[in-house]
């Protein structure tokens, strides 16, 4: 038996052109579950090279599980379909799990490997379907490799289930080897998850070595968060990355620059795609994100940043409301009498004062403070001896706009409002005539109160 795959600690050598001698790992302590389905159906029995189609399975399976089983951080078990009823049977249930997803049980494997006959027909959407149970419950990466030499035939559709195991979660996108699988049917296959067509025994030793290889190595990517300058030079921002198949959350990290002022490196699972959200104000995001396994990957963004400062000299808390310029819905709420950074660009701000100020078009621009000040309120105590009707106005475009309406049994009210010229409005309850409302006008000062008795 051929060996290809020599251990040492939890180094793996794979002799593959193009891949380095020695590839790092994922780390050690995140458990990877490998499943390897495989066709038994009566066809796997053709003759393929030196023996047939399973025969080569067989040899080649079983000197993967020898090299798999010595590292501490992989599991591995076989589920094959097509092999226990005779395929004149036409016997769409013929699906099993041989060997349990465990450590260290090459051994069996081999010997389940050793006692198939294939004889059947192929359920592929069924075992499929079946494998979502194979899998041991607790934190993992859990792989399918499907090897087959035909598409399903049972009507099923094995391309909606695989993509319904990856959405939930339940496996990362699955690996498909055809052995010696014709053209025309190839599309059956490649649906289900990524397809490679073995033509010899040669071929199917370097695929699966390949994908082992991708598996289980390690990969790197940075973020390059870019300025307007197109530098990377943006920072200290969060990251979230999700699975772009089931949005499931990968990883969150914090931005940051590592000593040679470059963006910090990042390890990341070389199987499937990502979605990025960089939480900038307004977040910036890049879908399907591929990153390859022994390979540097640079995840590049524009976010170049600039700081909007709101000042006060108000003791009260005061909220402002930013919007994109011309935008409809609010992007962040920011207090005053802080700072904080924007994506550049112009953007139209609402402070929640009474009454709301308004600013709009204020740039943000990169690596510069754009201050917005306000002035501090003023108190306005609102006193009657009665119930009644009325509201606080404030003159806007030449018209008085009702700002406030009085509490109708309310006898105390005290509003704190942004400095300039105001009147009440005020009909009584006991008063039923209009002629018998009552106006009266007042200006706020700033850190000043007023009192006005109805």
């Amino acid at each position: 038996m051929r060996t290809w795959f020599i251990s040492l600690g939890v180094m793996l050598h794979l002799s593959i052109t193009g891949f380095a001698a020695t590839p790092k790992l994922l780390n050690p302590k995140q458990l990877t579950r490998i499943l390897f389905i495989v066709d038994g159906s009566q066809s796997m029995m053709n003759a393929w090279d030196r023996s047939s189609r399973m025969g080569e399975a067989k040899r080649i399976l079983g000197a993967l599980a020898d090299s798999l089983a010595v590292l501490p951080n992989v599991e591995m078990g076989l589920r094959v379909y097509g092999h226990q009823y005779e395929q004149s049977l036409n016997n769409c249930r013929d699906t099993k799990l041989e060997v349990s997803i465990a450590k260290k049980n090459a051994t069996l494997l081999k010997k389940k490997l050793d006692l198939i006959k294939p004889k059947g027909i192929t359920p592929i959407t069924l075992t499929l379907e079946k494998c979502a149970n194979d899998f041991p419950a607790g934190p993992g990466r859990n792989v399918v490799l499907l090897i087959t030499d035909g598409v399903e035939s049972c009507g099923g559709d094995p391309c909606l289930v695989a993509t319904n195991l990856q959405q939930r979660g339940i496996i990362l996108k699955p690996f498909v080897i055809g052995l010696g699988v014709v053209e025309d049917i190839t599309e059956g296959l490649d649906c289900i998850g990524q397809f490679k067509n073995a033509p010899n025994a040669l071929a199917f030793e370097q695929i699966i070595q390949t994908i082992i290889g991708n598996v289980l190595s390690q990969t790197t990517a940075e973020v390059d968060l870019l300025d307007t300058l197109k530098q990377a030079t943006e920072t200290n921002v969060n990251l979230t990355f999700y699975d772009s198949q089931n949005m499931l959350l990968k990883y969150v990290y914090y931005h940051q620059m590592n000593a040679r002022g470059k963006p910090d490196t990042l390890h990341m699972d070389p199987l499937g795609k990502y979605n990025l959200t960089v939480h900038t104000i307004p977040p910036a995001e890049l879908n399907d994100i591929a990153v390859y396994p022994n390979q540097h990957t640079p995840i590049t963004l524009s976010t170049p940043q600039g700081s909007l400062r709101l000042s006060t000299s108000s003791k009260l808390p005061v909220k402002c409301l930013i919007k994109k310029t011309g935008g409809l819905n609010t992007i962040h709420v920011q207090n005053f009498n802080t700072t904080e950074r924007y994506i550049t660009g112009s953007y139209d701000l609402e402070v929640l004062t009474l009454p709301r100020i308004q600013f709009k078009q204020v740039l943000i621009k990169q690596t510069q403070i754009n201050t917005i000040q306000i002035p501090a309120p003023g108190t306005l105590n609102i006193e009657r001896n009665e119930e009644g009707y009325g509201g606080v106005f404030y003159m806007k475009n030449n018209n008085w706009v009702k700002l406030y309406e009085l509490k109708y049994k309310v006898f105390t009210e005290s509003l704190n409002l942004q400095p300039g010229n105001y009147r009440i409005i005020y009909r009584t309850k006991n008063n039923h005539k209009m002629k018998q409302t009552l106006v009266k006008d007042f200006t706020i000062k700033s850190n000043a109160a007023v009192n006005v008795v109805l």
